[in-house]
């Protein structure tokens, strides 16, 4: 027996493929084999960026008395969960149920049919001898208290995948904005922006909901937060301030030392949030967050064959950050006399801001509030920062990149289709659009799976049937895409994107969606994503693209499905927003409506253009490029006029699209 890793897709699996571990990929096969030997089996779940994956596989899965131990007694299973998100939700739920906590690494071990016994997180290499010694020796003495404990966890699983019946429709209306924001206002950091405490995660999701909120309830105090979240977040650690994109959390709960690796799906949704707040509030910074991170994927995520890649480690040379930080004496011999004013906004020192005298770019208020207290001129000290900044990235090309996971993910570049075309809405720049239209295209060229997608795609070739979290942010990237281009194409294939989930990831029972296809391997649960974390739920996203579609195609069923969904988790999402934000924002968009506003003149897409340039959330734009559209509300509908709409109803024509009201 030896290591099966060596010919994975995977960077993950690739990086464990010269350990003494014998690992196999995830398969029907590894399982059968642990069923043929009748040993219990390690199933260990990270990804490539992951800090803490490295030191445990440093410690423990490069040892080889470790090795000789899992080889001895174990099939042992290595899990990409960006691949495999399936596999990993069904472990991760199992370490919720037995320790009340997760992460990653995740390590869980089980019977030879896949049913867990146990699941944690990193053990150092004493704990994970002791560990797999205890359960090695307990198959072999007392295997039905494994059993037993197999039963309970595997009946706990089933209770996490199943919903109670719906039963109650809760009316629709503002005060339960206002009921859930009461749970919200007490978990929030006023000072510092985000979540009360540290580690902080951004969760952008959070943030479209409470600028919708704020928007509609005029209520200061959301707006506030809000505000100063996104630039605490723009001017932190956590942004780059040399290469440009966002880092995955902050460690501290100032926002100033990031773990350090960089992951395509924050970034793609922060663009999108920064994006509809500048449409909002017009703060210049948020235009310059956007430009840099843009700036930031076209120089280090985009793939000569298509798409963007999944992500940056956070190590270099088996160091977290090694690749971002200077010490005082490199930034000294680098920048020489416009150190002072670059290390006084930036906050760096002599002794070091962060660990081992080292520092990390961060800042605490805008340049232009800082050359106000300083007596500096604003575009002379910007340019001499962005002179500096030209200096360290130089620098940093001179060393050793951090690794890269080269796959690329279609649910992230959905997010990401969807970032770029909310960037072109905010200042009109073709750029982002065309950037959004490429990765589409790519979408056509190598994602398309028969009438369904594909999950990644590396080395070439795509691989994996594509899971609920695939589908539901295409659908809504080609929803985004024909509502700034108005070429129906994307409408449709959004349609038809939707008819394959309905067919094949549908639970008739609970009206919800699993999050891999009846076609799919089964595993010893059947997962489904509800509530919403740094990237909002499947079912979250496919219940608002329910909804939007409603309109578009003249689909009650649709419109009827969505709202199921969204009662069905009204309870949560009214006492925990914070975890059920996507679906938040679905309930604004039912409480609040969609005004349908169709354009028929030559120049529709300017006028949208102009439209777009606001933050106007409950606009619904509708148009099209071809005779005989199959949107119903185009039919009949007039050249040159502007038709505002609501539930298929229309005003009076216009012709100005100043005279569009559309006031909640």
């Amino acid at each position: 027996m030896s290591n099966e890793l060596i010919n994975s897709h995977s960077p993950y699996l690739l990086q464990h493929a010269q350990n003494p571990v014998n690992w196999v990929p995830w398969s029907e096969q590894a399982l059968k084999k642990a069923e043929s030997e009748n040993k219990l089996v390690i199933i260990s779940i990270g990804y490539s960026a992951c800090h803490w994956c490295h030191v445990m596989e440093h410690e423990s899965f490069e040892d080889q008395e470790v090795a000789a131990l899992m080889n001895q007694y174990f099939v042992c299973i290595k899990v990409d969960r960006e691949e495999r998100p399936d596999v990993d939700q069904v472990y991760m739920n199992a370490a919720m149920i037995i320790n009340g906590q997760g992460g990653w690494p995740l390590n869980a071990i089980a019977l030879p049919n896949g049913q867990p016994v146990f699941a944690g997180t990193y053990f150092p290499k004493r704990n994970w001898m002791q560990l797999l010694s205890y359960f090695a020796d307990i198959y072999q003495k007392d295997p039905q208290k494994l059993l037993e404990q197999a039963k309970n966890v595997t009946e706990g699983l089933s209770k996490m995948d199943s919903l109670p019946k719906l039963e109650t429709h809760v009316q629709l209306e503002s005060s339960l904005l206002d009921v859930s924001w009461s749970h919200w206002s007490g978990k929030i950091d006023k000072e510092l922006g985000g979540r009360n405490g540290a580690p902080k995660f951004m969760m952008p999701n959070n943030y479209d909901y409470l600028l919708r909120y704020a928007y509609s309830s005029q209520n200061e105090e959301v707006k506030i937060f809000v505000q100063n979240t996104l630039e605490k977040i723009a001017l932190g650690g956590i942004n780059d301030a040399v290469s440009g994109g966002f880092a995955r959390y902050s460690t501290d709960a100032i926002w100033h030392i990031p773990h350090f690796e960089k992951m395509l799906y924050d970034n793609a949704q922060l663009i999108s949030i920064y994006a509809q707040a500048y449409r909002l509030y017009k703060n210049p910074l948020y235009l310059e967050v956007i430009e840099n991170t843009y700036r930031w994927l076209q120089n280090e995520m985009k793939a000569e064959d298509g798409g963007y890649y999944a992500a940056l480690d956070a190590d270099s040379e088996g160091v977290e950050g090694k690749y971002y930080v200077w010490s005082w004496r490199e930034l000294k011999q680098l920048l020489g006399e416009n150190l002072e004013n670059f290390a006084k906004y930036y906050q760096c020192t002599f002794e070091g801001n962060w660990e081992h005298g080292l520092n990390h770019l961060h800042s605490d208020q805008t340049l232009e509030d800082f050359c106000n207290q300083n007596n500096l001129d604003l575009k002379r000290t910007k340019q001499e920062f962005d002179t500096c900044k030209e200096i360290l990235q130089k620098n940093r090309d001179q060393r050793i990149r951090p690794g890269l996971d080269n796959k690329r993910i279609t649910g992230w570049n959905a997010l990401l289709i969807s970032g770029f075309v909310q960037a072109h809405w905010a200042n009109g720049e073709q750029k982002y659009l065309d950037a959004a239209i490429e990765i589409a295209e790519f979408f056509e060229r190598s994602l398309q799976n028969g009438k369904g997608l594909w999950h990644t795609f590396n080395n070439g070739q795509a691989y994996i049937e594509g899971y609920l979290s695939d589908y539901a942010p295409a659908i809504y990237a080609y929803i985004d895409l024909y509502q700034a281009t108005f070429e129906e194409k994307y409408l449709t294939q959004a349609y038809h994107w939707m008819e394959y989930v309905i067919d094949h990831f549908y639970d008739e029972k609970t009206g919800m969606f699993f999050l891999n296809s009846d076609q799919a391997e089964q595993l010893v649960s059947r997962p489904m994503e509800l509530s919403d974390n740094v990237i909002s739920s499947s079912n979250s996203i496919l219940a608002r693209c329910l909804w939007k579609l409603s309109f578009y195609h003249d689909q009650p069923i649709f419109r009827v499905m969505s709202e199921i969904m969204m009662q069905t988790v009204m309870k949560e999402t009214l006492q925990t927003g914070a975890f059920y934000a996507e679906w938040s924002i679905l309930l604004w968009e039912n409480v609040y409506s969609y005004y349908e506003v169709v354009f028929t003149a030559e120049n529709q897409k300017k006028q949208l253009k102009e439209i777009w340039k606001e933050y106007l959330p409950q606009i619904l734009p509708i148009g099209t490029l071809i005779e005989n559209s199959a949107i119903v509300l185009t039919q009949g509908k007039e050249s040159p006029y502007i038709y505002v709409c609501r539930n298929q109803t229309c005003l009076a024509p216009i012709t100005d699209i100043n005279q569009i009201n559309v006031t909640l």
